[in-house]
């Protein structure tokens, strides 16, 4: 059997390659082994060390190594992995902020009946609205045209525009006030009267200083200082040469002068044809001339006698002091020049009390001790009440000597032409917001505003009509 066996083994006949038969006994051979794709490859001995590596990474991260010749499984790439993730954020971060999510952080609410899932995205719509419209809203000027009847106006003052801003504190409206310059530029006017607060806390003068340099006629521009701007005085007289304003006036009234424009802290005459108008600050309207003068003299005849002496208190007070008696002759010798046919108009940055004006025009001009009372008197510092309702107006102007201690006033008491006796009060409105309302750092329905008075001799429509 065995030899039988071994020549049956034998008796097989094994086909050359070249020989019809053989690729069916090749292919049943290397079917043994399967298919070329199940053949593992033979990788580079460094490509094998990082395999190596990476099993003893997978090891140590406690996964289990894949045996070569079988299929690995796929793994989605890490991008579109990141893809679903950033996009499953952003839908959550939605469902929270539209209030439709089971883990929303804002519910729905229910109005008139229906359910609004949305209302946080539609506040956040109205607040981006609101908060454009407040920046639109405070660099928009308001150009406002008002018509002041003077009784006794001279013919040749007929028509007289004046330009009254007030109120910048410092802020700029476009590149060195282009915005401004371009707006006053193109209106007609006679004169500029700036009641105040042009500097502000901050005391930075170049926005002032940026608009006096852009107007065509910057002589014609008469300002005077508000109660948040610093100075007008400086702590101690400046150890140079120069005239008393050099010496004590703080830089940015100094600064403004050298620039063409008039500081007003005494009557001022401007001469218009054969016509004479008074520009004076509302401080000095009941200030008695003659003793006010004669007050002012004796203190600077001590400080002198004590820089004699050698005080040096006085050495240091002394150009104040100067400054002040020279004020104190100004108004009196304006005192002493006006007469009953000039036109008197009185600059105040604080709106100056009922009491105060009535005071003014009891003072007989003939007497020869006080200042004429004033035909017009132009205020500002409210800033227009800063934040105003709609169809209400301010709710509140800094200003306690009004009823309520300025909290809900009279419309009429906020900005606009009123009649206090026989002076009419003009207050502004503004470029900016009033420092004395520090809650409000913005104007909201209110638009900074640059009021244009015309005067003339004419009584409105309104008044011929009641008379007849």
């Amino acid at each position: 059997m065995p030899d039988t066996e071994q020549k049956k083994k034998r008796s097989i006949p094994i086909p050359k390659p070249d020989s019809p038969g053989s690729e069916d006994v090749l292919r049943d051979e290397t079917g043994l082994y399967g298919d070329e794709a199940d053949i593992p490859t033979v990788k580079p001995k460094k490509k094998k060390a990082k395999a190596s590596a990476s099993g003893k990474a997978d090891k140590k991260n406690g996964k289990k190594s894949v045996a070569h010749g079988t299929e690995l499984p796929r793994v989605a790439p890490k991008k579109k992995k990141k893809k679903h993730r950033a996009r499953k954020v952003y839908r959550t971060l939605f469902d929270i902020m539209s209030a439709t999510g089971n883990d929303s952080f804002f519910k729905p609410i229910r109005l008139f009946g229906r359910e609004i899932r949305f209302w946080p995205l539609i506040v956040l719509a109205a607040i981006a609205i609101l908060a454009g419209g407040v920046m639109l809203n405070n660099s928009n000027l308001e150009i406002n045209e008002q018509t002041v009847t003077v009784v006794g106006l001279p013919q040749e003052m007929e028509g007289y525009r004046i330009v009254v801003l007030s109120d910048m504190n410092a802020r700029s409206f476009g590149d060195e006030q282009s915005l401004l310059l371009r707006t006053l530029n193109g209106l007609k006017y006679d004169a500029i009267f700036c009641l105040g607060d042009m500097v502000g806390k901050s005391g930075n003068a170049q926005p002032f200083w940026e608009f006096i340099e852009g107007l065509r006629n910057p002589e014609k521009v008469y300002f005077i200082c508000g109660d948040s701007d610093p100075g007008p005085y400086v702590k101690s007289a400046r150890a140079t040469e120069g005239i008393l304003s050099q010496l004590i006036l703080e830089d940015w009234i100094l600064g403004a002068v050298e620039r063409g424009a008039n500081y007003v802290d005494a009557p001022v005459c401007v001469t218009i044809k054969n016509s004479n108008l008074w520009i004076s600050p509302t401080s000095m309207l009941n200030l008695e001339a003659t003793s006010t003068l004669e007050t002012w003299q004796a203190q600077t005849e001590q400080e002198e006698d004590g820089v004699r002496s050698g005080i040096r208190g006085d050495y240091n007070t002394l150009p104040i002091t100067s400054y002040r008696t020279r004020l104190a002759q100004q108004l009196y010798d304006a005192q002493r020049t006006m007469s009953a046919s000039d036109i008197h108009i009185s600059l105040s940055h604080e709106v100056p009390s009922d009491s105060y004006i009535y005071t003014s025009e009891e003072h007989s001009s003939d007497d020869g001790r006080y200042l004429p009372s004033p035909e017009l008197v132009l205020a500002g510092h409210y800033c227009g009440g800063v934040w105003r309702l709609p169809f209400l107006g301010a709710f509140y102007v800094p200003d306690s000597t009004l009823e309520r201690g300025g909290w809900f006033p009279r419309q009429e008491e906020v900005s606009g032409l009123e009649t206090v006796g026989e002076t009419q009060v003009f207050i502004t409105r503004g470029l900016s917001t009033s420092a004395s309302a520090p809650l409000m750092p913005f104007r909201l329905f209110n638009s900074p505003e640059i009021a244009v008075l015309t005067l003339t001799s004419t009584l409105p429509e309104n008044i011929l009509d009641a008379a007849s």
